[in-house]
């Protein structure tokens, strides 16, 4: 049998106090009674209260300053305040520590329900939120990064340190190495984790997009511009904004970047009014910023207020020791996901998924994880289930570097060349199917075909 909502009626005056009792009992509601703020106190004490109703002016103990020493506690129990004067001198102060509603005496019974209903709703939506923020704060704590790698143990290293401060970081890496993750464990474990994180792929968006995106714009702006509407900058106040591909923001835009974080100001576009926001700026690329420096497509006063504290995340390639970690990690929440009853990898799939290049990085071999459990039909994956790219290419022709000749690098471009010609065979040549294939973005695929000059025969 489920609990009844307890409701504690805190009072000096008699009448009122049973009124109040009479009505919430009618209701179905567990009322107890007390005289004073004092009373009132050790029975919080000693059971479970749910809710409190009480006056504002008592002897001993008023309203005012149970609400205050229940606060200092740490007890966030919904609180609704009664007066007799109606109008409450501390106002201010009594919404600060979260008084949920007044109630002026002489009151109606229809009153006091409605504000009981209103506080309870108000207390279950503040716990979900708090379950959920706390959900999404566990899911980003360093311990749960995966990787026992030297270099990745490097990277837990510098996201500490950066966590610890308010400057700017760049966060660099190829992409699927999880430059967003690395983003959002500095945040949940930073001094802006009270505030929001809000995310922008610069690459997603044009030239003009991009600005109001970021900066915001007024009525009439431009021609969709139906109403005012705030940008990326003023969302992140008190938080952390985060910019993935920072390297396609166009120069023309990063003059106007420089100025807001040298200053915390903008104006919305085709606004007058000048605004200031309080973020964090945090930053993504998997270009080498200072090349683009260098060839006049970035500007070098922006790279260094960008690249306060730097952070490199190595690829997948570069710390295969943790592909075990990682598949395990993937196995667990997939198999979860999907309700499947797999424990394993066959001995063979494991040892390609190790010995593999993984162009694509960790979201390839996420991706590749997801795929092989979705099709698998046992409690073990073989080498059949696993996605083409892998089941396709005996592990020694894929890995083997003892049949070439050359350094590491020479022997990774080889077999990155052999997967992309083949995957593009395989699909016709359309790249948005050999993309997803490989694990890439069609972006990056079309530079890789570049880079080791694929063509269509």
């Amino acid at each position: 049998m489920a609990r009844k909502t307890k409701i504690l009626v805190v009072d000096d005056d008699h009448q009122c106090q049973q009124v109040v009792q009479f009505i919430l009992e009618e209701r179905g509601f567990d009322v107890s009674v007390c005289n004073d703020g004092i009373e009132a106190k050790a029975a919080v004490d000693h059971f479970e209260v749910d809710l409190i109703i009480s006056d504002y002016m008592m002897p001993s103990m008023g309203g005012l300053q149970l609400l205050k020493a229940l606060r200092q506690e740490g007890r966030e129990i919904p609180f609704i305040l009664i007066t007799g004067f109606g109008s409450i001198d501390s106002t201010m102060e009594a919404l600060e520590l979260g008084v949920v509603e007044y109630l002026t005496k002489p009151f109606r019974p229809g009153e006091i329900i409605l504000a009981v209903r209103k506080a309870l709703k108000m207390d279950q939506v503040n716990r979900e939120l708090s379950r959920l923020k706390k959900e999404v704060q566990d899911k980003y704590r360093f311990e749960n990064m995966i990787g026992q790698s030297p270099s990745m143990q490097e990277v837990y290293r510098n996201i500490h340190k950066a966590s610890e401060s308010v400057s700017n970081v760049l966060i660099t890496g190829e992409t699927g190495t999880g430059k967003e993750l690395a983003a959002r464990a500095i945040h949940y474990n930073g001094l802006y984790k009270k505030g929001p994180f809000i995310a922008v792929n610069c690459a997603a968006f044009s030239k003009g997009t991009l600005e109001s995106e970021l900066f915001g714009h007024v009525k009439g702006a431009f021609t969709d511009a139906h109403r005012d509407n705030k940008g990326r900058f003023e969302l992140a106040d008190q938080g952390t904004l985060f910019l993935d591909e920072v390297c396609d923001i166009s120069l023309n835009i990063q003059v106007k970047l420089l100025r807001v974080l040298q200053e915390k100001q903008f104006e919305r576009v085709g606004g007058q009014e000048t605004l200031h926001s309080d973020f964090r700026l945090l930053a993504a690329t998997n270009k080498d910023l200072k090349k683009l420096v260098s060839k006049g497509m970035f500007r070098e006063d922006l790279f260094y207020r960008l690249s306060v504290i730097n952070i490199t995340l190595p690829a997948l390639r570069e710390h295969l020791e943790d592909i075990l970690l990682l598949i395990k990690h993937f196995l667990k929440h997939y198999t979860r996901i999907n309700q499947k009853e797999i424990h394993t990898f066959s001995l063979e799939a494991m040892k390609l998924m190790q010995n593999y290049s993984w162009p694509g990085n960790v979201r390839q071999l996420e991706n590749a994880i997801e795929s092989a459990i979705v099709m698998c039909d046992g409690n073990m994956v073989r080498v059949s289930d696993l996605p083409f790219e892998l089941s396709d290419l005996p592990s020694e022709k894929v890995l083997d570097a003892d049949e070439y000749r050359g350094t590491m690098p020479q022997v990774v471009a080889m077999v990155e060349r052999r997967m992309i010609q083949r995957a593009l065979d395989q699909n016709d040549w359309v790249k948005a199917r050999s993309a997803k294939a490989l694990g890439l973005s069609e972006r990056v695929l079309t530079y890789k075909m570049g880079k080791y000059d694929i063509n269509k025969k």
